[in-house]
């Protein structure tokens, strides 16, 4: 479902899910992460967030993006995060057998999550590095942060079993005092 509000040259983008078979608890730690972000970004950000609630909200932000393509020709680098809300859905009740022919009462929650997308045309375009629905082919791939860092700093060869990135020789040192300190503080198991 969406609607679209004008206001101050800002335009609304509604999209809603329902019936969500998660807990509003955890899909709140999602949403709160990702509450007036850039609608990209946060689809950038919840693509390396791993939690199941997660992909659901993913799948909603995209569905408000399309909407806001499709129904009001809005452009996607313009849409912010507007608010975010998630509800308390209906609740199942099951139940487990417990001692003496008892029973115990398993509810499983459910939840509902509205997004609210806003144009903010004055703003500037967010440039995303990825389509969100067609893959381009002439896209040159850059280089991840981890890469970089692999590539920038050279690890130190210590005598333990890890060897530990980015550490100056005294830092090292430092460690290695700390280590004994810790072993010889210990109380013995006599």
């Amino acid at each position: 479902m969406s609607e679209a509000k004008a206001k101050q040259n800002n335009q609304l983008v509604v999209a809603s899910a329902r019936h969500l078979r998660i807990a509003p608890r955890k899909m709140r730690l999602v949403t709160n992460m990702v509450k007036g972000m850039p609608a990209l970004v946060a689809i950038q950000q919840l693509q390396h967030t791993n939690k199941k609630a997660s992909l659901m909200l993913i799948k909603l932000i995209k569905s408000a993006i399309a909407n806001a393509q499709n129904n009001f020709s809005l452009e996607p680098g313009q849409l912010y995060i507007k608010s975010l809300t998630t509800d308390m859905g209906k609740v199942m009740k099951r139940y487990m057998p417990r001692a003496r022919g008892s029973a115990f009462t398993i509810k499983r929650k459910m939840c509902h999550v509205n997004v609210v997308l806003e144009n903010r045309s004055g703003a500037k375009a967010v440039k995303s590095k990825f389509q969100l629905f067609k893959k381009s082919q002439d896209s040159k791939v850059t280089p991840s942060i981890d890469q970089e860092m692999a590539t920038t700093t050279k690890p130190v060869k210590t005598e333990g079993k890890r060897s530990q990135v980015g550490k100056t020789e005294e830092q090292v040192k430092q460690s290695k005092v700390q280590q004994k300190r810790r072993l010889f503080n210990r109380k013995s198991g006599v």
